[in-house]
């Protein structure tokens, strides 16, 4: 922890990077208390601008599990419960295959090819393609692979269970508690998986502690967002952040 007596810095940020982690933060928790998702991909981001990714990522990677860990008790009802356990079945066993494939194709090419579907697959909802009926369980366990590669090979669980949720005729309620249950457990493989890799020091937990309040207060808000929206309103604002996080993935490939 040599960073934390550093003059004009704290735990080897400066008063710059602070603040933009602060900020984001307060952002990604009202998103994440009101839409279940988004937390962990928009503080990687934002803060990735001024701080080195291997930094960032367990950090936010905590902050969203405690974001799920605080969530979970409002949303639990909601919770497609089968859903969640035939997605993890899915999830687990490949996030090593996530993380062999970034070893083995170039990272900029895998968050190209992710922004690129993920924007297709919301454009195709928001015009009004979808499912029928509510998805069976090969599909529920096809998403939790296609999770547990995006977990893997770019930190970003969310797509797919957001996508498959949104195309179905299940209540966004529904779409959200599942959200918050399946990425406890995703946060809680990652984390596993970064700690061995010696990721999660002591600086890191430190720089929590500081945000964690900030998350605290931005995901009550976004909580108490969702309960005045329609649902009609939640969909459209999942669709949209779906879209504007496609967008920011494939224009930040395309510009470096």
């Amino acid at each position: 922890m040599s960073g934390v007596f550093e003059t004009g810095t704290l735990l080897g940020w400066g008063p710059g990077v602070w603040a933009l982690a602060a900020a984001a933060c307060l952002v990604a928790g009202v998103v994440r208390g009101f839409t279940g998702f988004g937390l962990a991909l928009i503080v990687v981001t934002a803060v990735s601008v001024l701080a080195a990714p291997v930094e960032i990522v367990p950090i936010a990677v905590i902050l969203d599990l405690f974001a799920s860990v605080r969530m979970l008790p409002h949303v639990h009802k909601d919770v497609d419960r089968r859903g969640v356990v035939l997605m993890t079945l899915g999830a687990l066993p490949m996030i090593p295959v996530g993380v062999w494939l970034l070893a083995v194709v170039h990272e900029d090419h895998m968050r190209l090819a992710i922004g690129v579907v993920v924007l297709l697959a919301t454009l195709a909802i928001a015009a009004g393609m979808g499912l029928k009926r509510s998805p069976g369980p090969i599909l529920k366990v096809v998403t939790g692979c296609a999770v547990g590669i995006m977990t893997g090979s770019a930190g970003i669980p969310g797509p797919p269970v957001i996508l498959l949720y949104l195309s179905s005729p299940l209540p966004p309620a529904t779409l959200r508690a599942t959200a918050v249950a399946i990425f406890m457990v995703t946060d809680f493989a990652v984390l596993a998986l970064l700690a061995v890799k010696g990721f999660v020091t002591a600086e890191v937990l430190l720089h929590c502690l500081i945000l964690i309040p900030f998350v605290e207060i931005a995901v009550l808000f976004g909580r108490r967002l969702h309960g005045k929206a329609r649902p009609d309103q939640v969909k459209r604002a999942a669709l949209a952040l779906l879209m504007f996080l496609a967008i920011v993935a494939i224009g930040r490939v395309l510009l470096t």
